[in-house]
């Protein structure tokens, strides 16, 4: 930190992320003195809403948009956002009519709407056998939603509940390529969980991807679906901070943490990436073992990357399949062969040909975020090998244009962030490493490094609390609660 002055508390949080901020109000409204470190000018990490300064010709101006993730599966199932009640601090969780798209080329898209009937799943996917197929495979999770949420959230050490447990390993075994139990899914049902699935930016035959893919599937046909909060990502954030204000913590931004010597408390939680906590361990002279446990951090392994791509429209995007008009989120990437062979040249460390592309359309369920004269932000990820400084813009463009024509002619302007600049708004996201640490079977238990307790570091007092531990990437907040249930019952 720049300022000699010590920071004095009982319990000192590095890092204003879900995870960081959850942690800070558990230990606030349970007596602890709390004050929240935050790096940059800005709270919430990944979960943040800022204006698009600095698009050409200031298309961008009165626009907002989120810098990292957009759509929130997790804010609306997790246990520790059902307990904070986002709807009670003043954060609307919309969902769209059309909760996940997966556009083709040439065809319609596969769609999962809000509507929870069978009769509109089968309109989504295409038929009624695809529908059967797919809710064969998805049924016994999507109808203990709430119960795998929390089974997955977990801590990754304590015993979920035996119905969710089953639930997971049956669909696991039905829906992971190399179960042996054959595909269940026809060719769309396949398609739509293979694009889920890439969100864990890997190679899809990895039992993580499915894991992934199972596991957001399910949401899908939670009570919330995937939802997007009115006002960005920043809402939930901003909601979070407010509350631990009230609950008589502090917070202060601009603050940046690279050493130990500069705070005195009982208990510091990291919030931040392994690299950076192993970093600031090794500044902070050591003990040997804690010097050996820190240099493993350091080399904790990167997965996939994103490089991000904001566009500005002039109006709506004209979608062959006009249903998508309705889509709050939307998934580019051809087939399930197409979406795997992309996911294995990432891992490999090579672009692909056709990339993995998300898109948010965000004033779907916000019309806010549009302009008075039609403007408005389309938000688009697409995966990367790590520390890439390809411009992904005309990847994303063709990808858009292949299924929806003409769309270049609403594009104003448009700004890439290459997976080598992530770390500009957000050093957690180094090398666009927005999964925070390789996301991988042994990975999901054992992040970032395997130790009985996953949030100590071998340091007494100081842990560790964010994507890079255990339950992993998202917004949910669980690795602050699971470290505040450590600290609060010591």
């Amino acid at each position: 930190m720049t300022s000699s002055t010590p920071v004095r508390a009982d319990v000192v949080v590095v890092g204003s992320g879900p995870n960081g901020l959850a942690a800070a109000l558990l230990c606030a409204r349970a007596g602890r003195r709390v004050v929240v470190l935050e790096a940059e000018d800005t709270i919430g990490g990944g979960c943040r809403t800022l204006p698009m300064d600095g698009m050409p010709g200031d298309l961008g101006a009165d626009l907002m948009v989120d810098p990292c993730s957009a759509v929130h599966p997790m804010a609306g199932a997790a246990p520790f956002f059902r307990g904070f009640d986002l709807a009670a601090h003043g954060v609307e969780l919309a969902t769209p009519p059309v909760q996940l798209a997966h556009a083709l080329p040439g065809r319609d898209a596969i769609v999962v709407p809000s509507d929870p009937s069978p009769g509109a799943l089968a309109e989504g996917l295409g038929s009624q056998t695809e529908a059967r197929a797919w809710w064969r495979v998805m049924g016994p999770t999507a109808e203990r939603s709430l119960e795998v949420v929390a089974a997955a959230l977990s801590d990754q050490r304590s015993v979920p509940p035996v119905t969710a447990t089953a639930a997971v390993a049956a669909a696991f075994l039905r829906a992971h390529p190399r179960g042996g139990l054959g595909d269940p899914f026809g060719p769309d049902g396949r398609t739509l969980l293979s694009g889920i699935s890439a969100h864990a930016i890997t190679p899809l035959s990895s039992p993580a991807a499915t894991a992934v893919g199972v596991v957001l599937g399910s949401l899908l046909h939670s009570p919330m679906g995937w939802a997007l909060p009115v006002g960005g990502s920043g809402a939930i954030t901003s909601a979070l901070a407010d509350a631990v204000r009230d609950a008589g913590g502090e917070i202060r931004t601009g603050a940046r943490v690279d050493s130990l010597a500069r705070i005195d408390a009982r208990d510091i939680v990291f919030n931040t990436s392994s690299r950076i906590l192993g970093d600031i361990l090794l500044a902070s002279s050591p003990s040997p073992s804690v010097e050996r446990r820190a240099r493993r951090l350091t080399r904790a392994p990167i997965g996939g990357a994103a490089a991000k791509v904001d566009l500005v429209l002039s109006g709506p995007v004209p979608w062959r399949d006009a249903r998508l008009q309705g889509a709050g989120t939307v998934h580019l990437g051809g087939e399930t062969e197409q979406i795997a062979a992309a996911e294995r040249a990432v891992a490999s460390g090579r672009h692909a040909d056709r990339p993995m592309v998300l898109v948010s359309q965000p004033w779907v369920t916000d019309p806010g975020r549009v302009a008075a004269d039609g403007r408005r932000p389309l938000w688009t990820y697409a995966h990367v090998p790590a520390w890439s400084e390809q411009n992904q813009t005309e990847q994303v463009l063709t990808a858009l244009e292949e299924v929806a024509p003409g769309v270049r002619d609403v594009v104003v302007a448009t700004r890439c962030t290459p997976a080598s600049r992530m770390g500009e708004h957000n050093a957690n996201y180094a090398g666009g490493d927005i999964a925070a640490g390789r996301v991988d079977l042994r990975g999901l238990v054992a992040r970032p490094v395997p130790r009985a307790d996953p949030f100590a570091t071998g340091v007494p007092g100081v842990w560790h609390a964010s994507g890079s531990t255990p339950p992993g990437p998202g917004v949910h907040g669980m690795a602050g609660q699971h470290v505040a249930d450590r600290i609060i019952g010591g």
